[in-house]
């Protein structure tokens, strides 16, 4: 299955795409040891003089934060399963990034690919995701020789199969661009891939949101000229985010739609948030400022399951 790198090497219409099948089923990891005690992103910190001092998390106040956003997708009707954070592996809870589950579009089979995590702090939370998954009966794939982190990086295009991947350097990012060519011809469904071109923005979910199947929300600066280009000819509404929205404690990129209709965004991303009301989707405000604190929100902290 081929990978797309360029707006003008897409010969193929939305609509002659099939259908991707929906899922009332998300997947979270409980926040039992979540911390920051090592920068492995631009937002974990804060810079005084010479000496990078980290970002101190309030414990009680980020179960409560996590614990607000698994009751919420309970009464949006969501089946929320659960992992239980291993000890010691702070970062398990943005659980968005250690696996790409899909469905096989010529069986229907649930199948799942899982990351090869950049950093090595984070390398150990991929088995207890693997796990959940052999319990579920899901087909185990394995990439080799590239990084990937999943839907840190890889994001479906709403109702559709069709995946959208950020691919970067080895230095700032987080996924290969052979890692695309290996999902596509795992899951025989097209990928189109995204060189993010600025170092802050490690993860596409952190710079882009696919809300809709007519509308993004973006950040230019972290997707680039030619990303803006491909997301412009597949989006009727692109919404571009201020950079103060854009960065922490803002984060307005990591926004969720579930349904392409209700969209969850951290609380104090105002001028997102009425660009999307304007819109007419339904805004519902979340505050993730513990969670921001380690460079993830909303999006990063869930993952959708069949």
């Amino acid at each position: 299955m081929r990978v797309y790198l360029r707006a003008d090497e897409l010969d193929f219409r939305l609509s002659d795409l099939p259908d991707s099948k929906g899922t009332k089923r998300i997947l979270m990891c409980t926040p039992d040891y979540f911390d920051v005690t090592e920068a492995i992103n631009e937002f974990m910190y804060e810079r005084q003089g010479d000496a990078i001092i980290l970002n101190k998390v309030d414990r009680c106040r980020a179960v409560a934060q996590w614990n607000y956003l698994k009751d919420l997708y309970c009464s949006l009707g969501y089946q929320v399963e659960l992992v239980s954070g291993p000890y010691g592996l702070e970062d398990a809870v943005f659980c968005a990034n250690q696996s790409f589950p899909f469905l096989n579009p010529e069986t229907g089979d649930r199948e799942v690919v899982m990351s090869i995590m950049r950093k090595p702090k984070r390398k150990k939370e991929v088995a207890y995701f693997e796990a959940w998954y052999k319990n579920e009966g899901y087909k185990i794939h394995y990439l080799r020789d590239c990084s990937f982190e999943a839907q840190g990086d890889a994001v479906w295009f709403p109702g559709k199969n069709l995946i959208i991947a950020g691919y970067g350097s080895t230095e700032y990012h987080r996924t290969d661009l052979e890692a695309l060519r290996q999902v596509a011809a795992i899951t025989k469904i097209p990928v189109i891939g995204i060189h993010l071109t600025h170092r802050d923005f490690y993860h596409l979910n952190t710079t882009l949101c696919l809300v809709s199947s007519k509308t993004c929300v973006v950040y230019p600066e972290g997707v680039g000229q030619e990303g803006m280009t491909i997301l412009r000819q597949l989006f009727q509404n692109v919404i571009e985010v201020p950079k103060e929205e854009a960065y922490a404690p803002n984060f307005a990129c990591n926004a969720f739609s579930p349904d392409g209709r209700v969209v969850l965004i951290q609380h104090s991303c105002a001028k997102t948030i009425k660009a999307l009301e304007d819109l007419g989707y339904i805004v519902l405000r979340v505050d993730t400022s513990e969670f921001i604190k380690s460079g993830g929100s909303v999006f990063c902290m869930k993952m959708m399951v069949y």
